[in-house]
């Protein structure tokens, strides 16, 4: 009996040591790196994964017009706020398949705190 009592004490506190995870800190391969950031690798990774198929060309979605195949159309948004506040939700929930995970939202509020640099 104090066997099956432990058992389950240690399965408990397995179980309840993962809850406090989210699947990224589970699964990632290391930290979200937020500090060696730059334009041209990290944030238009991100832009050509997430936001690239609807916001690109003469044809980009959005009324006025969000382009995002250029740094010039990133920054714009950037600076005015519409980038992370779609993002994270705050105004029409962009990419519209869902929400990114926190770790790409994390590295382009941290690019754009730094100034949105084209680097």
């Amino acid at each position: 009996m104090r066997c099956l009592v432990l058992f389950f004490t240690v399965m408990i506190m397995i179980i309840s040591s993962c809850k406090s995870k989210n699947a990224e800190e589970l699964f990632s391969s290391g930290p979200c790196d937020t500090l060696h950031l730059n334009y041209s690798t990290t944030i238009t990774k991100i832009i050509s994964e997430n936001c690239s198929g609807c916001h690109r060309g003469s044809n980009a979605s959005g009324n006025p017009q969000v382009r995002l195949d250029s740094y010039d159309g990133v920054k714009t948004v950037a600076d005015n706020g519409i980038l992370y506040k779609a993002l994270t939700g705050v105004t029409k929930q962009m990419p519209p398949s869902g929400k990114l995970t926190e770790c790409p939202i994390s590295q382009v509020k941290a690019w754009i705190d730094s100034g949105s640099p084209n680097n």
